[in-house]
Order: C-alpha cells, then sequence, then structure tokens
C-alpha cells in the first residue's frame, strides 16, 4: 500500500516533510499519526489508515514532494515487525553507494549513520572544512526534529553557551549555526518580497487616544469573561471599528487583479499570530456580522491551534484585509507589508501614557499609534488617511460602533 501526499488545497502544490513520527520498519496502529508535512501556511498530519507495518520511507525531512507522490511504502496487517534497522557504518563509506557522502571524515569510533544522509545537510566544524563525529552525531539527533522544533533546541543550545558570558569577549573560534528556513518561512519571505517589488506600498500613520476602550475593558471584563468563557481584549474593538469604517471606504476592502480593481462586498479580516512555525494569518469571516463574544472567541481559538500547529489552510484563505498587532511585543511604530493580494494593512502598536495637549491642558493619556500600509496604485493617500481617520474615531467613541454612526 502506497502513502502518498494529499491534495492540500487549491493553491499548494507541493509541501516538505517537517517530521516522521513512525521509523521504518515502526508497526503502527490505524489512526496513528506517521508522518508531518509543512505546506505555506500550515503543518498537517498524515494518518495511517490501517493496522500495519511502515516497510519504507522514501523522502527524508526536509525534502519537497508534490501533491500525489509516494511518501513511503505501507503493508496492511498486524505483524511482528521487519528488521529494517538502519546499519552501522563504520570508517569506511561505499563511495558507490554513497557518493553524496564520499567527504565524511573517518572516524574511529562506529557511529550509527543513516544510509540516505548527504554531507550537504550537516555542518562542518573539523579543519579543512570536515565533518567531524560530533557533526554527525548532532545532525543524526536532530534529523528527526521538524524545522521548527530544531530551531528551539540551537535556541537553547546557544542561550546555554552564553550563559555567564557577560564583559567576556567572545572567541574567535565560536561557530556560527545554519538552519534552513521552513517552508512557511520561505513562502512568506517570497510573498512580502513580491509585494515589495510589484505594490507601490506607502505608510500613513495616526495615534488614537484608547481611554475610553480601556475604561469600558475594565469594568466589563470580569462579567464578560464569567458569561461567554473568553478575556475581552482591545482586538474586538479594533476589528469592528475596522469592518465599520471598511463599509464607508470600500477601495481599501478591494484588491488589484491585472488591470482590474476588485471590490469585496464581504469583510473577512486576517488576524496575523505569531506561532512557532512563522507568522500565520488566520481569518475571520463576515467580521462585520460578529459580536464582540463572537470574535474574541475565534481569536483565541486560533492562538490555541496556532500554537500546536492545527490551523488548516482553509483557515487562512480568502481574507480581504489584514489586522497586525506588534503592540503585544512591544512595538511603538513600524511599517506593515502588505498581505497580497490585498490593498492595505493596519499596524497596531503599544500602548504607552503619553502628555497630550487637549482644549489648552496637558493631560496624561493612553495612546497607541496605529499605521496603515497601503498599495498606492488602488488607493489614495486621501482615501487611506481618512480610512485611518474613522478608525481612529470609532476607537476614541466606541458608543459609536453600536449605533454604526
Amino acid at each position: 500500500m502506497k502513502i502518498l501526499v494529499p491534495s492540500l488545497g487549491e493553491s499548494i502544490t507541493e509541501a516538505t516533510v517537517a517530521k516522521w513520527l513512525k521509523k521504518k520498519g515502526a508497526v503502527v496502529s490505524k489512526d496513528e499519526v506517521l508522518v508531518e508535512l509543512e505546506t505555506d501556511k500550515a503543518t498537517l498530519e498524515i494518518y495511517a489508515q490501517s493496522d500495519g507495518t511502515l516497510s519504507e520511507i522514501y523522502f527524508e525531512v526536509g525534502q519537497d514532494v508534490e501533491i500525489g507522490a509516494e511518501l513511503a511504502e505501507f503493508i496492511q496487517g498486524k505483524k511482528k515487525g521487519i528488521n529494517l534497522e538502519i546499519k552501522q557504518k563504520t570508517s569506511a563509506i561505499e563511495e558507490e553507494k554513497n557518493s553524496n557522502v564520499s567527504d565524511l571524515e573517518i572516524i574511529e569510533e562506529k557511529i550509527m549513520i543513516p544510509e540516505t544522509v548527504s554531507a550537504i545537510e550537516v555542518k562542518r566544524s573539523g579543519a579543512g572544512n570536515k565533518i567531524t563525529k560530533n557533526d554527525l552525531q548532532e545532525f543524526i539527533g536532530g534529523k528527526n526534529l521538524s524545522p521548527s522544533q530544531r530551531r528551539k533546541d540551537i535556541y537553547a543550545k546557544q542561550d546555554n553557551e552564553f550563559d555567564g558570558l557577560s564583559n567576556t569577549v567572545q572567541s574567535s573560534t565560536n561557530k556560527s549555526t545554519r538552519v534552513p528556513m521552513t517552508r512557511l518561512q520561505r513562502t512568506m519571505a517570497k510573498r512580502l518580497k513580491s509585494a515589495q517589488n510589484t505594490a507601490a506600498m506607502l505608510t500613513t500613520f495616526n495615534e488614537v487616544d484608547m481611554s475610553k476602550v480601556i475604561k469600558i475593558r475594565t469594568s466589563n471584563k470580569n462579567n464578560f469573561e464569567k458569561k461567554f468563557s473568553v478575556k475581552l481584549g482591545f482586538m474586538s474593538f479594533f476589528c469592528t471599528a475596522v469592518s465599520f469604517a471598511l463599509k464607508e471606504m470600500p477601495i481599501i476592502n478591494s484588491e488589484i487583479d491585472g488591470n482590474d480593481i476588485i471590490y469585496h462586498n464581504h469583510i473577512d479580516l486576517g488576524i496575523a499570530l505569531g506561532a512557532p512555525q512563522g507568522l500565520l494569518v488566520p481569518v475571520i469571516r463576515t467580521v462585520d456580522s460578529k459580536s464582540f463574544s463572537d470574535i474574541e472567541k475565534e481569536i483565541y481559538d486560533f492562538g490555541v491551534e496556532a500554537k500546536n500547529g492545527s490551523i488548516t489552510t482553509a483557515q487562512m484563505s480568502g481574507a480581504t484585509f489584514t489586522i497586525t498587532n506588534g503592540g503585544v511585543y512591544g512595538s511603538m511604530m513600524s511599517t506593515p507589508i502588505i498581505n497580497p493580494p490585498q490593498a492595505a494593512i493596519l499596524g497596531l502598536h503599544q500602548i504607552k501614557d503619553r502628555a497630550i495637549v487637549e482644549n489648552g491642558e496637558i493631560k496624561i493619556k493612553s495612546m497607541m499609534y496605529i499605521a496603515l500600509t497601503y498599495d498606492h496604485r488602488a488607493v489614495s493617500g486621501k482615501e487611506a488617511v481618512s480610512f485611518l481617520v474613522k478608525v481612529k474615531e470609532f476607537i476614541e467613541e466606541p458608543a459609536r460602533m453600536l449605533i454604526g454612526s
């Protein structure tokens, strides 16, 4: 029985093998996870359809696979298992069979080396750019980890290495570590760079007095959480304010397609979230028809799914506008990059108490900078500034959102 790469969505043509959870020769039960595949937008699991044995594995961790490709061979039926343990390789490496590892340094101690190991994948820390025993051991120890797990291990190791090095100049023998980008990171890099190369991006800024929203949130957060089992955050206020502003300024809720501008009659907001595997942008559908509790519940669920890697491609497709909140990480000001093919993106930032002149008096207010990056090919400066002012007005007078004025 062949294990094939399934169809992963209309726009996805290939994936990357992120992690094998079962080794060659493993006896597995129905519905156990065999392998994790990383797509442009999410990590997906492939399950065993029946009891059996994973007899062959054709793609290693980190390799790209096309839709329909044969990942592995699976023998159905419970068996004692197939003795397919990886053979030990000693100091002699067969040149014909393993030409891609012909330059591995010969070592005295025996090391378990996967037969499909490529010298390109192993870092080289030995003299003359050779691969040492420690290099092999580190590689083998991390080969079955997903890209995000490998990064975590590397960061943890680096933190340990730098502990206690204060007031000490690092030695020139310290090494840098090369970590492959995940498929999600590679795709995001291409998309963002494409946006820079294609769109005529410009950013306009404003500042928002958050005092009234903070007061409403403070006085209602306990009852809100008790009633809806979710915390009342600031994002539901901004999602609602944006939905009202987009209805008044439909050009912001559009996209360019060739020589045409497509105006969307629906408002599907992408909410940028940081996750172990990279930036994810799940979508709240028809946000203009949803209550604060509906919005907060969806955002909470997205956060949980982002952490455990269970967000699906469908959940991250079709946004007409995006909100990104760098304020949760302490950002005071930024120029967000448009998420193509959208025409604009709203950036939120940290709330800070600042001295503000109001009616000739200096007052301390809780202020936030907001930024709108827009595609100047479709959106004029006047339209962009007007949209940002409308968002500001709804947030500063939240009662207006109750009556939609």
